[in-house]
């Protein structure tokens, strides 16, 4: 009788290479595909603007100058524009809406050289104003939030605090805002300060009626 022989059947080859490979290749397009996904997220975010749900008009722009009582042309009192000589000043004592707010932005900041503002939008209420508009600079445009309250500082400047800044539906650093904050200031107080002995801040602050102040302010520019 024949001995048997012990036969070894070739031994199959290993897929662990092979399964390794597709786990890394599988990873590779999930990292690609949440990258994607992120800058997807992050530039979609970038084209949409806050919408505050606040209109004006012409009129509102009209009854602000006539309740404040200023005789300028409106284009002068532009973000980059060099302001006029003001003269003739006067005491007031008003609450500036939403709408009003709306259309000097708007109307006056039509023809600014260095940047561009289009379809601002501000809301006041109690203690904070929010404005949303959207900022071209250099060829981009950005859809900028902010929201934030203004106090007295001196009978000439104020004071800002930053609430919250968003560049589409991203809030920037705490650390940033501070910046943004600074510059804001700055500007606006630099504006005022042209103003010289026509002005004078008695009180100014948000109501849910709108921004009230008192005060000095110029009759005329030119």
């Amino acid at each position: 009788m024949k001995e048997s022989k012990n036969i070894q059947e070739p031994k199959k080859k290993g897929h662990g290479c092979l399964i390794a490979f597709l786990i890394f290749l599988f990873l590779i397009l999930a990292i690609l595909g949440g990258g994607y996904w992120i800058y997807k997220r992050i530039t979609s975010g970038l084209t949409k603007q806050v919408d505050l749900n606040v209109t004006y008009s012409q009129s509102d722009l009209d009854s602000l100058m006539n309740n404040i009582g200023l005789e300028i042309d409106p284009s002068q009192l532009c973000i980059d524009c060099e302001l006029p000589s003001f003269t003739d000043p006067h005491s007031v004592d008003l609450t500036i809406t939403s709408q009003q707010a709306m259309a000097f932005v708007n109307i006056t900041n039509e023809s600014m050289q260095v940047a561009k503002l289009a379809d601002t939008e501000i809301k006041f209420s109690e203690d904070k104003a929010e404005i949303s508009t959207l900022l071209t600079y250099q060829g981009n445009t950005f859809p900028i939030y902010a929201s934030g309250n203004i106090t007295k500082a001196t009978d000439k400047s104020i004071s800002a605090n930053l609430y919250d800044v968003k560049v589409g539906n991203i809030s920037i650093p705490r650390s940033v805002q501070d910046y943004v904050e600074t510059i804001l200031e700055g500007i606006t107080n630099e504006k005022l300060s042209e103003l010289g002995d026509t002005l004078r801040i008695d009180s100014i602050g948000f109501t849910s009626s709108g921004l009230h102040v008192s005060g000095l302010i110029p009759s005329r520019g030119e």
